[in-house]
């Protein structure tokens, strides 16, 4: 219906572009798109991301898959088909406006998941919530396309960005009022007077590659061009503006290097914020978090939603009103929408449980391996600093690592793992953890923001 509602809209007010008559000079121009509530109304949205959506005919339960699932940072592969179904279940039931999906919607950018994902996005929007999407670095020309067959993988179709576009032409380009014509970036204006930045962050070649995909980010030079020239005829709605891509422009890992920001992060942070905008949403490292730049004249939050394919299978929920932006991580109702429609797998049925336990044993997994790289390891330690390093995923990543009070954090500190860390690692195991046991920047699973006046 919504669809509908927007067609008829354009078509009343002409079809036409405002801009030059050439066809990239019209991609460039701004376009009236109907939004989807009006000015005074809540906009209701759910952000998820780093879905890494794997085709069940791209996978047994053979050997090449254990291996690639044993190596996938605790992403439960096996189930993301389920948590697709659980996810329209989702939104039928509580009918949020918009669904954005900020990137990495794919394992390895197979165009056969993509072409799968977006039948799940059709049933979404027929139950009344449009999607929006934007790549990460996984979508598009990935070398690492593959299908896991017994002892095998083997070579499968990548998607190109032309197919991404295709794809899902109607999961946020048809709600585009402006289109990059360099890269798949688009602005929308889903609540009237509010626009979303759609920022397509992802280096991948211009051909189909056999490499892996570039962990790294970066804006290019002909996006700024026509971002610039979108701003120059948005004057009067600078301080409403919201920003999504998939790469964070703050370091919420306190690591340096390995992509986990985009390339010249702090020359885009400032390019944004000297436009007004006061909020970024973004994915990529899996993990949840809010923070803030410290270092700039007005307050600028970026919110990184943890990834749908870990635990707790997180959706941001956000709710946009004039007067304040607000948002709280929830987690997908695996477990309602298995009760509610008669799935028996008890996997499913519990599936908070499974999918903790998943996720924490992917953290011992890395505690055993780092002991034996650093050289100290001995099986009278294994109990404890896998249960402690597991843990200490479990909490960083779910975004419960927020420290208000110091004393909080004895029930880490006495823990046997953490005393066994300290005492013989010198490298990795050591910062890493150390790292983790606390953030005092903001709570990374709420937050609400005042528009900007």
């Amino acid at each position: 219906m919504k669809r509908i509602f927007r067609a008829l809209t354009v078509l009343l007010v002409g079809l036409f572009l405002f801009g030059l008559n050439n066809q990239k000079d019209e991609e460039r121009a701004v376009q009236p798109i109907a939004p989807l509530v009006g000015k005074d109304e809540n906009l209701n949205i759910w952000i998820v991301t780093d879905i890494h959506y794997l085709s069940p005919d791209l996978f047994d339960d053979g050997e090449a898959f254990a291996r690639m699932q044993a190596t996938s940072a605790g992403k439960d592969l096996e189930h993301v088909p389920e948590m697709m179904e659980a996810l329209v279940w989702e939104a039928a039931k509580e009918q949020p406006d918009l669904l954005i999906v900020s990137g990495d919607l794919t394992f390895n950018g197979e165009y056969q998941s993509m072409v799968e994902l977006a039948a799940f996005f059709e049933r979404i929007e027929k139950n009344g919530t449009q999607v929006s999407v934007i790549p990460g670095n996984h979508d598009i020309h990935s070398g690492w396309a593959r299908k896991f067959e017994g002892e095998e993988m083997a070579v499968v179709e990548q998607a190109t960005p032309e197919d991404f576009q295709q794809i899902f032409a109607d999961y946020g380009y048809d709600l585009a009022i402006s289109k990059d014509p360099e890269s798949l970036s688009y602005v929308m204006e889903p609540k009237a007077g509010f626009p979303f930045l759609m920022i397509d962050t992802n280096i991948y070649s211009e051909t189909k590659s056999t490499k892996a995909p570039k962990t790294e980010g970066r804006i290019k030079e002909e996006t700024y061009a026509w971002l610039d020239e979108y701003f120059a005829l948005q004057q009067e709605n600078l301080q409403t503006i919201q920003l999504v891509g998939h790469h964070p422009l703050l370091n919420h890992t306190g690591r340096l290097g390995g992509g986990f920001v985009l390339e010249n992060a702090d020359e885009a942070t400032d390019y944004f914020a000297e436009k007004g905008i006061q909020t970024s949403f973004a994915g990529h490292i899996h993990a949840q978090d809010i923070s803030e730049a410290t270092d700039l004249e007005a307050p600028f939050y970026e919110v990184v939603t943890g990834a749908l394919s870990i635990f707790p299978n997180a959706i941001g929920e956000i709710t946009l009103s004039n007067e304040e932006l607000s948002y709280q991580r929830k987690s997908l109702d695996v477990e309602g929408w298995a009760e509610a429609t008669g799935v028996e797998a008890p996997e499913l049925l519990a599936y908070t449980q499974t999918s903790h336990a998943f996720f924490k044993r992917d953290g011992e997994n890395l505690a055993l391996q780092m002991m034996f790289e650093e050289q100290w390891h001995e099986e009278i330690y294994e109990e404890a600093v896998m249960d402690y390093v597991g843990r200490m995923n479990v909490r960083f990543f779910s975004g419960e690592d927020y420290v208000e009070d110091e004393s909080s954090l004895g029930e880490w500190t006495s823990h046997a793992g953490y005393q066994i860390i300290q005492q013989n690692s010198d490298n990795f195991l050591k910062k890493y953890t150390n790292q983790l046991l606390q953030d005092k920047n903001l709570d990374d699973r709420h937050i609400v923001i005042p528009q900007r006046q």
